[in-house]
C-alpha cells in the first residue's frame, strides 16, 4: 500500500475516533437530563472503545512515522494526528467524568451550566468540523468559543456549587480545552503554524 493510501485510511479512522468522541460527549450529558446506571455503564463502555482505538492508532501514527519516512504536509498530518489521537481519548475520559457525577448533581444543568454544555458541545462539533474537513476557519473559531466556556466556568465555580456540579463544570471545561488543541493541531497540520498557547489568530 503507498504512503497515500496508508495516510488516507489513517484520516477516514481518525475521523470515525472523532465521532466516537462527539457521540461519548452526547451520551455523558444526556446523563445530567435523565441519571441512570444504564447510561452511566454505557459511557463507561463507550470510552473503553476509545481507549482502544488510541492504542491502535498510536501504533499506526508511529509506524508511519518510523517505517515510511515521510515529509511535507503527510509529516505534519500524521504528527497532529497523534496529538488528535491523545485529545480524542481525554474527551472520553472527561465525558466519564460527566457522567460519573451527574446522578449527584442536585437538579438537570440550567442557567450558567446549561449555557456550558451548550458552548462545550459546540467547541467539540466545530473542532472536529475543522478535522474533517479540513478547515482552518473553523478550527479558528473554536478559540472564541473556548473564551465563553472559561467564562461559563469561572461563573459556576464562584457560585458555591455543589461538589457534582464543580466536579461537572471542570470536566465540561477540560472538553473545551480538548477542542481547542485538536484545533490547534488541525491548524498546524495545514497551515504549518504553531498558535499554542494562545498565539491564536485572531
Amino acid at each position: 500500500m503507498s504512503l497515500d493510501s496508508k495516510v488516507n485510511q489513517l484520516r477516514s479512522e481518525l475521523i470515525i475516533m472523532a465521532r466516537k468522541a462527539e457521540a461519548i460527549y452526547e451520551k455523558a450529558v444526556a446523563c445530567l437530563h435523565t441519571p441512570s446506571e444504564a447510561l452511566v455503564a454505557e459511557v463507561r463502555e463507550m470510552d473503553h472503545d476509545i481507549d482502544e482505538t488510541e492504542l491502535k492508532l498510536d501504533r499506526v501514527c508511529m509506524g508511519l512515522l518510523v517505517l515510511q519516512e515521510p515529509y511535507g504536509v503527510d509529516f505534519r498530518f500524521i504528527f497532529s494526528a497523534s496529538r488528535i489521537v491523545h485529545e480524542l481519548e481525554r474527551v472520553g475520559d472527561q465525558s466519564k467524568t460527566v457522567a460519573k457525577w451527574a446522578p449527584r448533581m442536585p437538579s438537570p444543568p440550567d442557567g450558567d451550566m446549561e449555557q456550558l454544555v451548550m458552548r462545550t458541545r459546540e467547541a467539540l462539533q466545530t473542532a472536529v468540523r475543522s478535522l474533517v474537513e479540513r478547515d482552518t476557519e473553523q478550527a479558528d473559531r473554536v478559540m472564541a468559543i473556548e473564551f465563553q466556556v472559561d467564562e461559563l466556568e469561572d461563573r459556576i465555580i464562584e457560585s458555591e456549587p455543589s461538589l457534582a456540579e464543580a466536579f461537572i463544570a471542570k470536566a465540561l471545561e477540560r472538553i473545551g480545552d480538548l477542542a481547542t488543541n485538536i484545533a490547534e493541531s488541525v491548524i498546524f497540520s495545514l497551515d504549518a503554524e504553531d498558535v499554542r498557547h494562545g498565539r491564536f489568530r485572531r
